[in-house]
């Protein structure tokens, strides 16, 4: 385990035990991305959730199996007796025992297919644990770049409330020396309060994107999380189509479809068992006596051991309103499929789309900034000079800040979209789902 992440779980330890006692005063903690998805993935209550379901995957298919053998009862009695079959009995009561051993030998194909259910289903639950895991990832993923695009804007509403306020001393002293209007303090006062404002706005939001992501990796709110990260453009190389096919072979919720579409099919299967007999082997041992477990009662020592064959022959078509039942589930889960595989493909062509549109932006911004900071320091030195005004010297502030702003919104939405474009494709977290791939083929092959 790295360092880093050693740091953090001890930290996150310390968290709880602070907010434990009562610790007023907020806790500061350095993170990572790949710390804080590290930590989602190890406490995040969605997670367990899965993993809960996945257990209950893992014994439904453990009892399925279990009933395919042999099964052991024992049953004790002590009667009271008396009449006339009791007469010259002489003893204070009646002691019965009973073994019974069975086992079933054919089920009309219910036993089978239960099994075949509850192995589709253990293998729906670990593939919906796999996605459960990268929706996790891309939340917190969201959460952090949000945490870095508001740490950007907070710098840039820093910078412009420094450059504010030093051009409102400048103007100020120019005004005492009698060079400039009275009305250029009031517009440079104005321009430092709204600037100001917005600086306070972008803390606020800076704060909020904190306690967001706090909550999401299962830290307390108030932890004061700092991101060692920056935001970054990094150039995507695949195409929409390899997007695409990549998702239709990796998406586990869409292999968990197929999975439910098999786990019916079985079931529905299994109903049909009510239209077919059913064998057991069994065998029984009884003794009777006048104390536990003594055999004086010969009528009752007794033993018997065969095959019972039952065939229900006409049970007013109940089988029939459970198949029909099993099937109107197959037919949803049909359909439940074709639905997975269109919005998987719209899932990716969304978040590619969209990377792409803010990689476009990126490039278009990041001149428009380069311009715009040319423009500042035109207008800067203009003024000094005293051959520009203070109105268009704050317009080119105002929009200095506003390119930057927009530069910083077009990185995080292409991160953002990179991260929803990975979650769109099914990029693997921690289960690798070609076994099920392929599980699912040599399935088809068979027929099953």
């Amino acid at each position: 385990m790295k360092p880093g992440r050693n740091h953090a779980k001890a930290a996150v330890m310390a968290l709880i035990f602070s907010s434990f006692w009562g610790t007023a005063s907020a806790e500061s903690l350095d993170m990572t991305l790949t710390e804080g998805i590290e930590m989602a993935l190890e406490q995040n209550c969605s997670i367990e959730e899965s993993a809960a379901d996945l257990d209950s995957a893992y014994w439904a298919l453990r009892e399925a199996r279990r009933k395919h053998g042999p099964t052991l009862s024992w049953q004790s009695e002590a009667d009271a007796v008396g009449g006339k079959a009791y007469e010259g009995w002489n003893k204070d009561g009646l002691f019965s025992n009973k073994a019974s051993l069975s086992m079933p030998l054919y089920k009309g194909g219910q036993l089978k297919n239960n099994i075949k259910a509850a192995r589709m289903g253990l293998s729906g639950a670990e593939l919906t644990l796999e996605r459960t895991r990268q929706s996790i990832k891309d939340t917190v993923s969201q959460d952090y770049y949000g945490i870095l695009k508001c740490r950007s804007q907070v710098e840039v509403y820093e910078e412009s409330v420094s450059n504010l306020q030093a051009h409102l001393d400048n103007v100020s002293s120019k005004y005492e020396a009698g060079t400039v209007a009275w009305a250029d303090v009031l517009s440079s006062e104005v321009s430092l309060a709204q600037g100001k404002q917005n600086l306070a706005t972008a803390v606020c939001d800076y704060k909020v994107a904190i306690s967001t992501f706090n909550k999401d990796v299962g830290l307390p709110v108030e932890t004061d999380t700092r991101a060692l990260d920056r935001l970054i453009y990094q150039h995507y190389d695949l195409d929409l189509p390899e997007c695409e096919a990549y998702a239709l072979l990796h998406r586990p919720d869409l292999f968990q479809k197929e999975y439910n579409l098999l786990e019916n099919k079985a079931y529905m299967e299994a109903a049909k068992a009510g239209w077919r007999p059913s064998v057991e082997a069994s065998a029984n041992r009884s003794i009777a006596g006048d104390a536990p477990f003594k055999t004086n009662m010969d009528s009752s020592d007794s033993w018997a051991a065969g095959i019972t064959l039952n065939w229900n022959i006409f049970d007013n078509q109940v089988t029939q309103a459970q198949v029909k039942q099993k099937a109107a589930s197959v037919h949803r889960a049909e359909v439940e499929l074709q639905d997975k595989i269109s919005d998987v493909k719209l899932d990716v062509r969304k978040a590619y789309l969209n990377l792409r549109t803010a990689e476009e932006n990126i490039h278009t911004l990041a001149d428009v900034v380069n311009k715009a900071v040319e423009d500042y320091h035109i207008e800067e030195a203009r003024y000094a000079a005293g051959v520009g005004t203070n109105l268009e010297l704050m317009d080119a502030q105002n929009k200095l800040v506003e390119a930057k702003g927009e530069y910083i919104n077009a990185l995080y939405s292409y991160n953002v979209n990179k991260s929803s474009l990975e979650k769109a494709m099914g990029v693997k977290v921690d289960l690798d789902v070609e076994p099920y791939r392929e599980a699912l083929a040599e399935l088809s092959k068979k027929g099953e």
